[in-house]
């Protein structure tokens, strides 16, 4: 059974599991944290799954799980009533920017103090097989673009992208509308819009530390057909608190696949005004309005745009 909240112990933050898979990557839970569940008068131990896997699909992301449900309490109505007070149906929100003490732990980093705590508790040791991931969703808020395309695969999977909804800066849009392909789309019909646009890219390695993405599909542009760039800095990377996971990620794509890759990037696309030669980028405000993936999530991808098989 998937549980969406968790406790820290001797903590009264409540986190999601995207919470802890971000607090994980940046460095601050140790190597081995536990949870706590939140359940009234319930104190069962609980792990993040898929915690530390650096790839996310619709089958691999992070949830919480309980060891052993007869660990819970009697009065827990995470585990005894589940259902019974279902939210209601509310957008989704992207936050722009992160609060300034969004990577503050509210407790020190727990790893040695969990183990220690777990073997006076004497917790079981995890069963050897995994539940099966969660099937439900519910409204959640998000920073990193990467948890917003997995609700993008999730909705694709239920076939409702027009409906589900999701709301940045005040406005709320649909999914659908939100998530655009690049391919042969005309550029200056859309340079003061800001969506999150995808399609199949090449990803390598710059000399400084950093890296360059160029999409494979172009924009239009007159007669001419231009392929978007980006570029993440060195410097910036070092200084995002994820960067870990950034890292992680990139580097296994470019040594298992070459650099071949899908990216989303929640960004507008830009052009000079008076270069002698039109080209396009995307700059990005920051290193969570990007996400990139293997492609094999491209079959999770068919359908998506106005363009179906413009990445095969």
């Amino acid at each position: 059974m998937s549980i969406e909240e968790a406790l820290l112990p001797d903590s009264d933050e409540k986190l999601s599991a995207e919470r802890a898979y971000e607090l994980y990557w940046a460095e601050l839970l140790g190597d081995d944290p536990r949870f706590h569940c939140v359940g009234t008068g319930c104190h069962a131990p609980l792990t993040c799954a898929c915690l530390k896997k650096p790839e996310q699909t619709l089958l691999i992301r992070p949830y919480f799980r309980s060891f052993r449900l007869e660990d819970h309490a009697a009065t827990c109505e995470v585990i005894n009533a589940p259902g019974a007070s279902k939210r209601p149906k509310t957008p989704d929100i992207f936050e722009a920017e992160r609060p300034a003490n969004h990577f503050t732990p509210t407790t020190p980093p727990v790893g040695a103090r969990l183990r220690a705590k777990s073997q006076q508790r004497g917790d079981a040791t995890p069963p050897a097989h995994a539940h099966a991931p969660p099937q439900g969703r519910t409204a959640s808020h998000y920073y990193r673009l990467s948890s917003l395309v997995q609700k993008f695969l999730e909705h694709r999977r239920d076939n409702d992208l027009a409906e589900a909804e999701v709301t940045i800066g005040g406005e709320t849009t649909t999914y659908a509308a939100l998530f655009r392909n690049v391919y042969r789309q005309k550029v200056a019909d859309y340079l003061q819009t800001r969506a999150v646009w995808w399609g199949t890219a090449s990803l390598r390695a710059t000399k400084d530390g950093g890296y360059y993405l160029r999409f494979s599909r172009p924009f239009r542009h007159g007669d001419e057909l231009l392929k978007p760039t980006m570029t993440l800095t060195s410097k910036d990377i070092d200084a995002y608190p994820v960067r870990k996971l950034l890292r992680a990620r990139l580097d296994k794509l470019i040594a298992e696949h070459d650099g071949y890759c899908v990216v989303f990037a929640w960004a507008k696309p830009w052009m000079p005004k008076d270069a002698d030669k039109p080209f396009v980028r995307f700059y990005l405000d920051n290193l969570d309005h990007i996400d990139v993936r293997s492609p094999e999530i491209l079959e999770e991808l068919k359908n998506t745009s106005r363009i179906a098989t413009a990445d095969h």
